[in-house]
């Protein structure tokens, strides 16, 4: 990812006064600031939980985008005011500062904001009031996420085509646990992450199977060795024309679940319209969630958990899977060195 980070600005957002902490200029072109910012926000662009949206036609925020370039500070600070307003009216939602960018990721230019939610932390004071010297430890309560951490949420939108990708968080608001970013700030339709689809689409793999093959707690790691085999076919086309990778398709899930099994198939992708997915879809991957599905957990009965590569799940020489009389399945591990 190419990431260019063109100007920002920083407003606070903190429920306990009546109006945000607005500043009247740009972040001055820090070094280490700008590429704080920056780190951050290609963390939050990458991210699986990350959402594609679309603004909707009434949207409030929508005019708010035409010539932002020029009128920056003014309406970056209209978002921050609406954005403390639904704070105040939700008391779940934590003080944090608002970070809005201009910036070009992959050569398209993106409105950006991140929410910086506060972390308490500690800092030394030295203290010299005319006594003696004391170097002090300090309680800071408004200490920033590091370099290492993340954002909770943020948006990126495409100043061009005004398409939408979203990070958001849920908190407690009217009596229950839900997202409020986009829908009461942008208002935007949001779709699935890639984490949200993978997720629907393993559930509806386990229910497939086990309907028309009875098959169960092996769902997962079938799962996800479609999606490595299709992810590091990609990665192997993407080094063939020195371009990028194309996002696994669900279409092609499909295929290494049931290629042969028409009637199965079918149950799926009905079952995946469902959930609004469909096999034209791309699942957009991330490298390390990819990593991250590699291995596979098997867990029996009495706490027993193994982690078993996928690249050898379906290697009879290395592993058998046993069906038991009760349903339950053994897993048989052959060749084992001591």
């Amino acid at each position: 990812m190419n990431i260019e980070l063109i100007k920002a600005i920083l407003h606070v957002l903190d429920p306990a006064v009546d109006a945000p902490i607005l500043s009247e200029a740009i972040l001055p072109p820090s070094e280490d600031a700008l590429q704080y910012l920056a780190g951050h926000a290609a963390k939050c662009f990458a991210s699986d939980e990350a959402k594609a949206c679309t603004l909707a036609d009434d949207s409030a925020f929508l005019p708010l985008l035409w010539n932002i370039e020029d009128d920056f500070e003014k309406k970056t600070a209209v978002i921050a005011g609406d954005w403390l307003r639904v704070m105040q009216e939700n008391p779940a939602i934590p003080a944090g500062d608002a970070a809005f960018l201009l910036l070009e990721i992959d050569g398209a230019e993106y409105l950006a904001a991140l929410k910086l939610n506060y972390k308490p932390g500690w800092l030394h004071y030295c203290r010299m009031d005319g006594g003696p010297a004391v170097n002090e430890v300090v309680r800071q309560g408004t200490v920033l996420p590091g370099t290492s951490g993340k954002a909770d949420e943020a948006f990126f939108v495409d100043l061009r085509t005004n398409a939408v990708r979203l990070l958001e968080k849920k908190y407690e608001i009217d009596g229950r646990k839900q997202t409020y970013l986009g829908s009461r700030i942008l208002g935007c339709r949001a779709g699935l992450s890639p984490r949200e689809k993978l997720s629907a689409i393993q559930a509806v793999a386990g229910e497939v199977n086990q309907q028309f093959y009875g098959n169960t707690g092996v769902d997962e790691p079938e799962l996800a060795m479609a999606v490595c085999e299709e992810f590091y076919a990609a990665r192997a086309e993407e080094k063939s024309r020195a371009g990028k990778p194309d996002p696994v398709p669900v279409q092609a899930i499909c295929d290494k679940l049931y290629g042969d099994m028409p009637h199965a198939r079918e149950a799926f992708t009905k079952a995946l319209a469902e959930h609004d997915i469909t096999l034209d879809e791309p699942l957009p991957l991330s490298a390390p969630a990819v990593r991250r599905m590699e291995k596979q957990s098997l867990r029996s009965a009495g706490g027993v958990e193994i982690k078993v590569p996928v690249n050898v799940y379906r290697d009879e020489s290395a592993l058998e899977f046993i069906r038991n009389p009760d349903g339950s399945m053994s897993l048989l591990i052959k060749n084992i060195i001591v």
